[in-house]
């Protein structure tokens, strides 16, 4: 018989052996639960989610499943007991479902060849779907399933287009299913998982992915998952939530009835090792590696446990309440299992529920308030707790008033406010203003028609039973308003003849509305508070306002001024500038003008500077800066003539040199291009630039235009050359700068440059060590050949060497089977 044909033999045999020690497929019931909710959290420390097991004020929802719930403080994200758990996010998916972190590292891609928990479940007849949210954004990294060959195409995997709501009907639907999978994953996204979102958003999110936007743990909304088939009584289904990558990370257990309530483990020997064995030893699987098998499979959390003794208490505000308001009564309850039930008895015949109410005591005594908790255990547990109440009667009512204005006058409002304190508000305000009226109202303005006093008063009454009243009274002294007075006034304040001339009246005191009367002096007349008159003769008159008023009888109030009418307007004069900061030899234009007297006008302008001009606009520019008073001297053509004078002060600025920017000395081989640009800015006005230079050596240029400087140096100008660059800009007067720069030529090194390419960008064909092998080629060409000839040997060799390798390991095998 051949060896291949006795290897073969070999091997049935073996197999034939092997078949009655591979474990049995088991039945979905498990020794725990028959089904398992878990849901993937991220990177949080244990203390800031769950405190120190009873719950966060970052996560109040949490905190209330906590309480009907388990969870391991010391529970390790990276391993526990000695073991290792690498590579997170990555390695702690991969160590929870294979118990090996694979030595991945996020990013990684498929396919991992392992064995997963999800491989033994199905040889065991038990079924499985896994969820990732909104098309598994993060890849294989947070959602194992894909990243092992045995699952990574499977049916059982729900990623495309789930989970995009809360609750998700996606992820729900198999719980509702007849034949619910025995085991349920979800990987949320990370603006959902608190990865990249805050503890108290990840909180909300398992709100309403768990319990429904508007459900708690002991009321689920329908369509969140403790609402389904698989969390109604009857069935055997666990909640884990699971948070990877934290030492301590937090974890939750949760399902009333199986896990333990309000279970705070002290071990600290917990991992993902520890939870894949919980799995395995939960459906009697086998173990996957020697990391699970090790670990401890956190069986303490199940069974029923005592809740805590229930205990609770009130408390009272104000702690001295008033007969007919509210009081305010809030327990505080503990222990026990929540969520808890609060009753109240007031002791005055009525009670309430909720643990914070209010109530209202009517009448003035004490009263014993009882407050009774019962919590959710089976059976329940209750606690009560009592106080005495004393209800005072409240303090006796106090009412008073001001009035605005403190002074007010006949046929004014005059504004009443009340203030009232004690009692039991609200309060009803009523007033009687003395005057036969009366009205109603913490606020009101009342009118009074005549000037004397009054006897004003007002009534406050409470809420009390029976009611309280307080009264407030104040004498109010009405005036009657001053005599009218009155006053006018006119522009132009110097009236021309034959222009129109406006007058305004200005009247106060005694009775609104007011009738004004003019009498403009020149026997003419007018009435109204504005009026407009012209006057036919310069001369001047005496203007009079007379203001009427409305009361009764009327008053009169007179006012009087002396108007003098001119023929012509007196001589003025303005001048403007251009620019007031003009700089030196910037032109400036003057413009003068004038009014009044008798045109035509005649200008004369001098500038300060001891230069001068004539007419109305003109142009002049400072040779020297300094501050200068430019004035103009108006003359009209009066008999005799009038002249007037007006000036304006103009600073001239001395011009800015420019910024003129050359290059340092420069080295250059002869035969090859100098090429550089110098630059120049001006701040002056009129900036156009232009360059110039001295001592440029012969052959070279410099563009007047753009400053660029190009010399290819023969082998006859070595030697040292020093250049003098010039910017002038267009300034009246110019502010030329110069700055100069050294250019040191020496002669080419024997057998080196060529000469370059004779282009005034420069450049050189450099040295060539082979060019005698190669005459015909190029220096470049020439090198990139025997390089090229190098690297082909090179390869030759180390694939001669692998191919001897290969050769040897392949006659050494071929012995061994031989023999």
């Amino acid at each position: 018989m051949s060896l291949r044909a006795r290897l073969l033999v070999v091997l049935l045999i073996l197999g034939i052996i092997a078949v009655p020690i591979l474990p049995r497929a088991h039945a979905a019931t498990g020794t725990y639960f028959d089904n398992v909710v878990v849901v993937a959290m991220e990177n949080q420390n244990y203390v800031d989610v769950m405190g120190s097991g009873t719950g966060s004020s970052n996560a109040p929802f949490i905190a209330s499943m906590l309480a009907m719930g388990a969870t391991v403080p010391l529970y390790h994200g990276y391993g526990a007991a000695g073991r290792t758990v690498n590579g997170c996010s990555a390695g702690c998916y991969t160590a929870l479902i294979s118990g090996n972190d694979q030595g991945v590292f996020n990013g990684y891609g498929c396919c991992i060849n392992a064995p997963t928990l999800i491989d033994s479940m199905t040889a065991a007849g038990l079924t499985w779907n896994a969820f990732c949210q909104n098309g598994c954004p993060r890849g294989n990294d947070h959602f194992p399933f894909t990243g092992f060959a045995g699952t990574a195409n499977s049916p059982n995997i729900m990623g495309s287009s789930c989970c995009s709501g809360q609750p998700d009907p996606e992820f729900v639907a198999p719980m509702n299913s007849a034949s619910p999978p025995n085991f349920i994953w979800l990987t949320p996204t990370d603006g959902n998982n608190m990865h990249d979102n805050s503890i108290q958003s990840g909180d909300s999110y398992l709100h309403d992915l768990l319990v429904g936007p508007t459900g708690s743990p002991g009321s689920p909304a329908a369509g969140s998952v403790l609402a389904s088939n698989l969390f109604s009584p009857g069935h055997r289904t666990m909640l884990l939530v699971w948070w990877d990558e934290y030492d301590p990370a937090p974890i939750m257990f949760y399902r009333p009835g199986l896990v333990k309530q309000a279970l705070i483990s002290a071990s600290d020997v917990y991992d993902e090792y520890s939870v894949l064995h919980l799995m395995e030893n939960n459906w009697g699987l086998p173990t996957l590696t020697a990391n699970d098998a090790a670990a401890s499979p956190i069986a303490e959390i199940f069974g029923s446990s005592t809740p805590p003794r229930l205990a609770t208490s009130f408390t009272v505000s104000p702690p001295t309440p008033l007969a007919n308001a509210p009081v305010s009564f809030t327990a505080t309850t503990t222990g026990g299992a929540t969520p808890y039930t609060i009753s109240w008895n007031f002791g005055d015949g009525s009670t309430g529920t909720g643990a914070s109410i209010l109530h209202t005591f009517l009448s003035a005594q004490s009263f014993t308030v009882t407050e009774t908790a019962t919590d959710s255990s089976s059976p329940s547990q209750t606690a009560t707790s009592s106080k005495t109440v004393t209800v005072t009667a409240p303090p006796p009512l106090s009412t008073s008033f001001t009035f605005l204005p403190s002074n007010p006058l006949v046929n004014t409002l005059v504004t009443l406010t009340a203030t009232t304190t004690a009692g039991t508000a609200p309060y009803a305000i009523n007033w009687n203003f003395g005057d036969g009226t009366t009205g109603t109202g913490t606020s009101i303005q009342h009118v009074y028609s005549s000037a004397q006093s009054f006897s004003l008063t007002e009534t406050a009454t409470d809420s009390s039973s029976p009611s309280q009243n307080a009264v407030s009274s104040q004498t109010i002294t009405i005036s009657a308003p001053p005599p009218p007075s009155t006053s006018f006034t006119f522009l132009p304040a110097t009236p021309v003849v034959n222009s129109p001339v406006t007058f305004i009246a200005t009247t106060s005191g005694e009775t609104s509305p007011y009738s004004v009367t003019w009498n403009f002096g020149d026997g003419a007349s007018g009435t109204g508070s504005s009026v407009t008159h012209t006057f036919t003769s310069a001369q001047s008159f005496t203007v009079r306002a007379t203001a009427t008023d409305s009361s009764t009888p009327t008053q009169t109030a007179t006012s009087s001024q002396s108007v003098t009418v001119v023929a012509t307007l007196p001589l003025s004069a303005t001048l403007q500038v251009s620019s007031s900061s003009p700089e030196v030899g910037q032109p400036v234009t003057f413009s003068a003008s004038a009014t009044g007297g008798t045109s035509p006008y005649t200008y004369a302008i001098a500038f300060g500077d001891g230069a001068t001009g004539t007419g109305s606009t003109t142009t002049h520019a400072y040779s020297t800066p300094g501050s200068y008073t430019a004035r103009v001297t108006v003359t009209d053509s009066a008999s005799p003539k009038a002249s007037i004078t007006a000036s304006k002060t103009v600073n001239v600025q001395a011009l800015v040199p420019l910024a003129l920017a050359v290059p340092g000395n420069q080295t250059v081989i002869a035969g090859t291009w100098v090429n550089f640009t110098i630059t120049a800015a001006s701040v002056n006005i009129g900036d156009a630039v232009s360059f110039s230079a001295t001592g440029l050596p012969a052959g070279s240029s410099l563009n007047q235009a753009t400053g660029l400087f190009s010399w290819k140096p023969s082998v006859s100008q070595t030697g040292s050359y020093t250049i003098v660059f010039t910017a002038t800009d267009s300034s009246h007067p110019s502010a030329p700068t110069s700055k100069s720069t050294g250019i040191q030529v020496n002669q080419a090194a024997p057998g080196g440059s060529n000469g370059g390419n004779g282009s005034p960008a420069g450049g050189s064909n450099g040295s060539c060590t082979l060019c005698g092998l190669f005459p015909k080629v190029s220096t470049n060409m020439g090198l990139f050949v025997v390089g090229g000839l190098l690297g082909l040997i090179s390869t030759l060799a180390v694939l001669t060497i692998k191919a001897r390798t290969i050769l040897e390991r392949t006659k050494r095998r071929m012995n061994r089977l031989n023999y």
